[in-house]
């Protein structure tokens, strides 16, 4: 049985929450609920609640939780490298 504790997957939704906040302001879009910064957000925040319920209950669930946390923070990297470079202006 594997069995990933529960606040290792935090940390990684935690993350994911960041940088999706990050993706979120420096993009500015027009309509902002929209995008899929802010799905990502929203999904990483009820994750974490469900994660801290739910994760002793089975080891097998624990291992699904971690890897949607895995696969969750890949996407956001993935879409932080497609972020336009910072301007700096002096």
């Amino acid at each position: 049985m594997v069995f990933i504790p529960a606040w290792i997957t935090n940390v990684l939704f935690l993350i994911t929450i960041y940088l999706s906040g990050f993706q979120h302001v420096r993009l500015r879009r027009p309509n902002p609920i929209t995008n899929i910064q802010f799905f990502m957000s929203a999904f990483a925040l009820v994750m974490i609640v469900i994660v801290t319920f739910y994760n002793r209950v089975n080891p097998w669930l624990s291992l699904a939780f971690f890897v949607t946390s895995v696969v969750s923070l890949g996407m956001m990297i993935r879409q932080h490298r497609m972020l336009p470079p910072m301007k700096i202006f002096a």
